[in-house]
């Protein structure tokens, strides 16, 4: 994926647009795949690394290796997503604030085993290598008008690639375990030095960009026309959420338009709830995701529980809110007053699974509590 998004960057700047110009959407991709190529880089050198150290005890890890290896594997799927969307979608938009994006946290431990520190040296010197070789190319293809800008982030691309070789000739496998702790420190200052500049030549847009504030009216990869009403606003309509083709069934039920009525009236943000809906609808319209089939090409048909939404299947990573979803897998969304007057909260959610015809609806009665919890 970062290959594909870094040659159609080079088609854009061999036909006359500065890396510095590039569309938005463009940019946000790049930086993206960037994040998880270095995130996915990182998990599987902690893991190579281990397997060299210890190969009687492959598929197994120090729990020091575990954590920090599924901390970056955790991440790499919502990075996925993101860029998947900015590719398909010029109008996709990130969450205020997300980039640039700070690595997950170190895990703790005292003192480095060797394993995880060479898998640092080989993520760093991977990381290295290709954040040079995307700098070079930026490089070729600035303009003389944006050689300010381009020394800004030479700049910053020297300092950080210059401490990644500085702590790779530190390090050596015969290293004393004195010098373990130092090695150590600067490694993880290089690698975050790496992460951070590496989406920086992805989008270089990033030097100079301010804060974005998140529109409450478009939000996530949303596009301007793809906003659903909300309750008391023109064109609201109860069953927006619905699969459109049971919505007359489910009319019919007095129960479901009771607990429907009651799914809007006791949701304390109808806003986030569209917005999760908007952004099903996008990754609709956009080839992200289309209604799930069974083996008869039948349409799996409704979730179980309230909005009654189509099962959907991704055809591309996706974000839908702040849930991943992997390519080719089904997914729908749930948003229910159950056991909201009792106390329980408001559950709002992606979820993902198998999902099956034929199971009975559910009413989520706001005065009882989840079935799981009774």
């Amino acid at each position: 994926m970062l290959d594909e998004a870094e040659r159609r960057r080079l088609d854009l700047t061999l036909s006359g647009t500065s890396p510095f110009a590039v569309k938005r959407h463009v940019g946000l991709e790049l930086a993206c795949a960037w994040n998880a190529f270095a995130l996915q880089t990182l998990g599987e050198k902690m893991l190579a690394a281990d397997e060299v150290a210890d190969p009687g005890t492959v598929g197994f890890v120090p729990p020091v290796t575990f954590d920090q290896a599924n901390g970056y594997f955790t991440e790499v799927p919502r990075w996925l997503g993101y860029a998947s969307q900015a590719a398909h979608d010029p109008e996709f938009e990130l969450p205020a604030g997300t980039l640039p994006a700070k690595l997950p946290d170190w895990s703790p431990v005292e003192p480095c085993p060797r394993p995880p520190l060479e898998a640092m040296i080989a993520a760093l010197n991977a990381m290295r290598v290709h954040a040079e070789a995307a700098m070079h190319t930026l490089e070729q293809a600035t303009p003389q008008g944006d050689a300010p800008k381009l020394a800004r982030l030479r700049g910053q691309v020297a300092e950080a690639t210059s401490k990644a070789s500085y702590v790779s000739g530190m390090y050596h496998p015969g290293s004393s375990q004195a010098l373990h702790e130092p090695i150590e420190e600067h490694a993880k200052g290089a690698i975050e030095g790496l992460y951070r500049v590496g989406q920086l030549i992805s989008y270089p847009a990033l030097l100079s960009e301010g804060p974005r504030a998140a529109s409450p009216r478009r939000g996530q990869g949303r596009g301007p026309g793809l906003r659903t009403a909300l309750p008391g606003e023109s064109g609201f309509d109860p069953w927006a959420m619905t699969l459109p083709n049971s919505v007359g069934f489910l009319r019919r039920d007095a129960d479901a338009r009771r607990v429907i009525d009651e799914m809007w009236s006791l949701d304390p943000d109808p806003l986030a709830t569209v917005q999760l809906w908007d952004d099903i609808r996008q990754a609709v319209k956009t080839g992200g995701a289309k209604v799930a089939r069974g083996g008869g090409g039948q349409p799996v048909g409704f979730y179980f529980c309230t909005p009654y939404c189509a099962i959907y299947e991704a055809t591309r990573p996706l974000m839908i809110g702040g849930t991943a979803v992997r390519n080719g897998e089904r997914f729908t969304m749930e948003a229910a007053a159950e056991g909201v007057r009792i106390g329980y909260p408001f559950k709002r959610e992606v979820v993902t699974g198998t999902f099956r015809s034929g199971v009975p609806i559910d009413y989520c009665d706001p005065d009882a509590p989840p079935p799981h919890d009774e």
